[in-house]
């Protein structure tokens, strides 16, 4: 060592602390200042608590704040407040700690390994023989176990005769939906639900006098490509085919097709003609949801 070396003491380098992840998203939202940022991490330190907690000790922040940045830090949907227009029923983003959010999120993954996974801005229809509402609830709660994934998802109602989907979703009964888009009517943009991140919604628009002749048309497998082909995932919500054949035509357009149970109540005969039928006009079956 020389003399420089001996006579002049080697300082420690200064390295700044990184600003807590969740305090730094905490003051960009504006529910914390620097000044309290700054006091909760020296509280923090003092005592040996997580962020949250010294947050919460000091009264800095509640329980909500926390759950609210734990979400977006964890890219997790928040669930939507109790003033929510959003149907209770869509357990998946009211309940997502559920057995039920629990058992879609076991079939989103199967049609992930099975279907989604193989291509790119695939599309698949929900079809049923009974019970309109059990379908688009279906269709609605998968819907939303996608976007939590933050994958952009689409949800259709084709169900042109009796439409569910926007009762679901708080929407305005009167809203351009998949009827004006194909008939020429108006241009209709999916409408993005703000509570649920990554999903939009294309309703069944204004009530027409020709359903069948809408989806048979040329116009709704253009307008299914082209829809479909700005998300990751797209879900066809259909009217019960006991009723009618719109289901059968929807499904013929797509593709694919994942067959709605009604338990208790759904018939063999009806689920096996179904089946067949949609066999011989080449659309693959990827199994079937079991609606309690």
């Amino acid at each position: 060592m020389n003399d420089l070396a001996k006579t002049i003491p080697l300082q420690p380098q200064t390295v700044s602390k990184p600003m807590n992840k969740m305090g730094r998203m905490l003051v960009e939202s504006g529910k914390l200042s620097l000044e309290d940022l700054k006091a909760i991490i020296t509280y923090q330190e003092r005592h040996g608590l997580r962020f949250g907690d010294a947050a919460q000790q000091l009264g800095l922040l509640s329980n909500e704040d926390i759950n609210l940045a734990l979400a977006d830090q964890f890219s997790y949907t928040r669930t939507p407040d109790r003033t929510s227009k959003l149907d209770k029923r869509l357990l998946a983003a009211f309940q997502p700690d559920s057995v039920h959010a629990e058992a879609l999120r076991s079939l989103r993954s199967e049609l992930l390994l099975r279907y989604f996974n193989q291509g790119d801005h695939l599309s698949l229809a929900l079809i049923g023989a009974e019970d309109a509402e059990g379908i688009a609830l279906t269709a609605a709660n998968l819907a939303v176990v996608f976007s939590q994934l933050g994958l952009r998802t689409l949800l259709i109602d084709s169900n042109l005769r009796a439409p569910q989907l926007h009762s679901l979703f708080g929407l305005n009964e009167r809203n351009l939906g998949l009827s004006d888009l194909l008939a020429g009517r108006a241009f209709t943009a999916p409408i993005e639900i703000p509570e649920l991140r990554s999903l939009w919604v294309i309703p069944a628009g204004t009530l027409a006098p020709n359903p069948q002749e809408l989806l048979t048309g040329k116009l709704f497998s253009q307008q299914m490509r082209e829809l479909a082909a700005g998300f990751d995932v797209t879900l066809i919500c259909t009217p019960p085919m006991r009723e009618n054949r719109d289901a059968q035509l929807v499904a013929a357009v797509i593709g694919a097709a994942l067959l709605v149970v009604q338990e208790h109540n759904s018939r063999y005969k009806d689920l096996n003609s179904i089946c067949s039928g949609l066999r011989e006009l080449g659309v693959r079956l990827l199994g079937a949801a079991l609606k309690q």
